[in-house]
């Protein structure tokens, strides 16, 4: 018929369990993989931080270049770095005006415009330390392209690297013609 199971109690040992040399050798393999993922998970990190930074300052570029065209003006997009923060502004030419943003507010201090590798400086700068001029229809304008002194492949660029950039990693919008194709490059195009 009904055969009934009984139940049986569970019974602790005082000596189940992790001995103290088990969980020291967790910890160390823990430490192990983690002192190998770090290295990457950083550079990972800075180039997120330098792509999310390259991408808004495209975006004032091309924000400029647009507004030149559609207003029959010409714009600036304009660049600088204010106590540790990187801003950007696409502003009319002849106002003094601008409205200043922080390009990307959890990483401008953690990212910088490389000078070495920037030539987008212009004494027809009306705002910023680096800028570039769109005439009315989107295309370079000439007093900017006069002083400008990149080589074949591009007219001017501006480039960003991370603070602590272990691999060397840089970005940068480049300027490429006349008509104002604007591209992003990256390590070796910066250069």
């Amino acid at each position: 018929m009904y055969s009934r199971s009984r139940s049986t109690p569970i019974s602790h040992d005082p000596r189940a369990g992790f001995t103290i040399v088990e969980l020291l050798v967790v910890i160390v393999m823990a430490g192990i993989l983690a002192a190998i993922a770090a290295p990457g998970w950083l550079a990972f990190v800075n180039r997120q931080r330098i792509n999310s930074t390259t991408d808004a300052a495209l975006q004032i570029m091309r924000t400029a270049q647009s507004r030149a065209v559609t207003e029959n003006r010409a714009w600036e997009a304009s660049f600088r770095e204010v106590d540790g923060q990187l801003q950007g502004a696409a502003h009319p030419v002849e106002t003094s005006e601008e409205a200043w943003q922080t390009l990307v507010p959890e990483a401008s201090d953690r990212v910088f415009i490389e000078r070495s590798y920037t030539d987008l400086v212009s004494s027809t700068c009306k705002a910023g330390d680096f800028c570039v001029q769109f005439q009315d229809r989107g295309i370079i304008a000439d007093d900017w392209l006069s002083e400008q002194s990149g080589d074949n492949d591009r007219l001017g660029r501006i480039t960003f690297a991370a603070t602590d950039n272990p691999d060397g990693t840089k970005r940068c919008v480049v300027v490429a013609t006349i008509l104002g194709t604007i591209r992003i490059d990256r390590d070796d195009g910066c250069e």
